[in-house]
């Protein structure tokens, strides 16, 4: 539009700048000018036509907003931890008493690989000792151990419900009432696990690694168990399971880790009596009382390769209740180990000291300030050395806050 106004403009002052001219001639000059500005205007369409044609885009690129600059990594790695700060007391017959406080911290970094795979890395406080990590304090305010408590690849399949696990992860056994009477709950195993679970159906299958030698047989265990819920009505459900577990290679061999049978036989040599071939039967009744949900629990095993105290049980009870500022859970289990029944290096670390060869009781209140802090305590008033050796006391009394995050 603009260069057209200007093609109108000089028309005008070529028709104003030859009123001087003599009339004889106008026409021939008029003819002349007109087509001088028919070829100024054609010259002016070609410069429009030019100024349509698209130019390149040297155009700086947009930066785009932090929120889509942001490394996507960020989205797919999860910290996650807890804390534990305990003050225990241990009094039992043939030892004085001793109080202690002890700390459990377990960072752990989790990151999303794929839509199914995930893989963790996490640390804990405490030795190498395999079913706990706790931190004793004292010695003279030294540092204190770090060690890897985690490092495992987690693949969902495509088949719905069957996970796959590999590396130093979390046991994928059942442990019905919260029981260790099989497993210890700081034991962190080491191989591999399937775990399935399809409606009130459930199983779990593990191949770990217990003792690798280049100048002995290895010591592993093949296992697994099966789990069916069922309501019974409305308010009522009921878990039953059994469970089997094959720890090869273990008779005859030395006890593993640090020598310390922990109630297990052994031999003139130190070695293994027995081997461990351990079936397991469990229960769990799930109802109301009073509008306040009660569970009732049973634990049996039996070691299929010993032919003297070789079973084991636990039975429980717990109930919950909701104070208004936050809820209360109070639980208790009887519990009789004998001393061959379970592998006494992997069973639970604090009920009779540690080990097998051992009975009594378990009582325990936590009450949850939010969901992430939690107060605990535990009182065990056990018997233990009642197969194999002098029988004592032992009681032993723990006091715990927790901290998630």
């Amino acid at each position: 539009m603009f260069i057209r106004q200007i093609t109108s403009l000089l028309g005008l002052l070529a028709i104003f700048s030859v009123q001087p001219l003599r009339a004889e001639s106008t026409e021939d000059v008029i003819a002349a000018l007109q087509e001088q500005v028919a070829a100024l205007t054609q010259r002016l369409e070609k410069l429009e036509q030019r100024s349509r044609v698209p130019q390149r885009d040297y155009a700086i690129p947009q930066i785009k907003s932090v929120s889509t600059v942001t490394p996507n990594w960020a989205d797919r790695i999860k910290l996650q931890g807890d804390f534990r700060f305990r003050h225990e007391v241990i009094d039992s017959d043939n030892s004085s008493q001793r109080h202690r406080q002890r700390i459990r911290a377990r960072p752990e970094l989790k990151a999303i690989v794929s839509d199914n795979v995930s893989v963790g890395f996490g640390l804990a406080t405490g030795s190498a000792d395999p079913i706990s990590s706790n931190q004793t304090l004292g010695d003279g305010l030294s540092s204190k151990s770090i060690r890897l408590d985690l490092a495992y690849v987690d693949w969902a399949t495509q088949l719905n419900g069957l996970n796959v696990t590999a590396g130093k992860f979390r046991n994928p056994i059942r442990r019905v009432g919260g029981n260790g009477l099989l497993w210890d709950n700081d034991l962190r195993p080491e191989g591999a696990s399937l775990s399935y679970t399809r409606g009130p159906f459930s199983a779990a299958a593990i191949g770990l690694w217990v003792d690798e030698s280049a100048q002995d047989d290895d010591s592993f265990v093949l296992g697994g168990q099966l789990a069916w819920a069922q309501p019974l009505n409305s308010s009522v459900n009921l878990l039953a399971g059994a469970g089997y577990f094959n720890f090869a290679d273990v008779k005859g061999e030395p006890v593993f880790f640090d020598g310390d049978p922990r109630g297990n036989s052994v031999d003139a040599a130190g070695n293994y009596l027995n081997g461990y071939e351990e079936l397991e039967l469990f229960a769990e009744l799930t109802f109301y009382l009073a509008d306040v949900p009660v569970t009732l629990s049973a634990d049996y095993v039996q070691n299929l390769a010993a032919d003297d105290f070789d079973t084991g049980y636990a039975l429980g009870g717990k109930i919950s209740l909701n104070t208004g500022n936050g809820s209360l859970q109070l639980s208790y289990i009887y519990q009789d180990l004998e001393a061959d029944a379970v592998l006494g290096k992997l069973t639970d670390s604090d009920f009779i000291g540690g080990g097998t060869d051992g009975k009594g009781h378990i009582l325990r209140a936590g009450y949850s300030l939010t969901e992430q802090i939690r107060l605990n305590g535990t009182l065990f008033l056990n018997e233990r050395g009642g197969d194999l050796g002098g029988e004592e006391d032992y009681q032993r009394l723990q006091l715990d806050i927790s901290f998630e995050y």
